[in-house]
């Protein structure tokens, strides 16, 4: 967690942005924002690959607080730790009834 949060702190200057409960400024809203449109995306597929809705992306790009595990793989996705491929098969195996029981076995 503490590498996030010196990703977004190295990232923008803390001193002239706003700073949100969750640890993100208003500038990093932006950014998601601008990230969105350069790679014109809907707000819906956008969001859906960290497993968010379409109205609680938007919630999120109009200020409200991202939890923490959204704003983890956020982190990890624009550092480029995660890609597309690593979320969707992420989800595919939450979506696995098999996947989903050879994971509980292993815990």
């Amino acid at each position: 967690m503490e590498q996030l949060e010196n990703h977004w702190q190295a990232s923008h200057h803390t001193d002239t942005h706003t700073r949100t409960p969750d640890g993100l400024s208003a500038v990093d809203r932006v950014s998601i924002i601008a990230y969105r449109k350069k790679k014109k995306e809907s707000q819906r597929r956008f969001w859906a690959r960290f497993g968010v809705t379409q109205s609680r992306g938007s919630r999120f790009e109009s200020g409200a607080e991202i939890p923490a595990p959204v704003s983890i793989l956020l982190g990890l996705y624009f550092t480029k730790t995660i890609s597309d491929n690593d979320l969707g098969r992420a989800e595919r195996i939450l979506h696995d009834s098999g996947a989903r029981e050879l994971v509980s076995l292993a815990q």
